[in-house]
């Protein structure tokens, strides 16, 4: 197991110190290394266990929040999954029973629906197009999927998705590593954590993450908290790991200074 920077081991030991803490974690890219095919990702199994752990010690709440539907995530994670999940950049939110009340899936609304099938038909004839490009749907938007494609591809892809989607009303886009998310659900992960925070009533959140649409819950942390991007480029977070490989040193280290 690496070792972690000594700079990120002061910024963890300060957040452990915290009384009740939230820790959250994006899966794909963080928990899971990225794969060609979304069905082919599965989190790094002493990620999952170490997780699990954490969840089980004392004034500690631990979720997952991902870009992908809940349906997703639970058919590529074959561990038990934190009682806390939000699916969807926020769109789709699974909490225990005692929490029930405080969110309840909202269907879509007639406008709503209609935008996402303009969505769907646009990024349709994107995907016919260009080869080993797909479609993902989920509940609230469609995602075009370009990793497989040769990189010309996809960036034409890519760039011809924006251009169809860009007066589309009602339609929000998310640009990750190799997709694009058309939703009608204009929610995000920064959105999420803050209500998980008042949710919970925490008072840190740590949060662990690797793509563009991270950094909507990099920029809501307060100075209390620790965000950690992982992998190199441009972020809010104040802090690096290299890979998902290095997410078991950082949750170990979490473990040993709450034991």
């Amino acid at each position: 197991m690496s070792e972690l920077d000594p700079q990120l081991q002061e910024a963890l030991s300060s957040f452990a110190a915290q009384q009740n803490i939230l820790v959250a974690l994006d899966f794909d890219g963080t928990m899971s290394p990225l794969v060609d095919r979304p069905e082919d990702a599965r989190p790094l199994p002493e990620s999952a266990e170490l997780l699990e752990s954490l969840g089980e010690l004392p004034g500690v709440f631990t979720a997952l929040i991902s870009g992908r539907n809940l349906a997703s995530l639970a058919q590529v994670y074959p561990h038990a999954m934190p009682e806390f999940c939000i699916g969807s950049h926020g769109a789709e939110r699974k909490v225990p029973q005692a929490y029930q009340e405080q969110w309840a899936d909202k269907p879509l609304n007639d406008e709503q629906r209609d935008s996402l099938e303009r969505i769907t038909q646009e990024l349709t004839k994107v995907a016919d197009s260009y080869e080993n490009v797909s479609l993902e749907y989920k509940p609230s938007a469609t995602v075009l999927h370009v990793r497989q494609a040769a990189p010309q591809e996809a960036d034409a892809a890519l760039s011809e998705a924006k251009n169809s989607l860009s007066d589309l009303a009602g339609a929000k886009l998310l640009e990750g590593k190799s997709v694009l998310e058309a939703s009608v659900h204009h929610g995000d992960k920064g959105e999420s954590l803050t209500w998980l925070r008042n949710l919970l009533h925490v008072d840190a959140v740590l949060f662990v993450g690797d793509d563009v649409t991270d950094e909507n819950g990099f920029k809501v942390l307060k100075p209390v908290d620790l965000g950690v991007k992982v992998g190199s480029g441009p972020t809010a977070a104040s802090h690096y790991i290299a890979s998902p490989q290095d997410l078991p040193a950082l949750l170990q280290n979490l473990i040993s200074m709450r034991d």
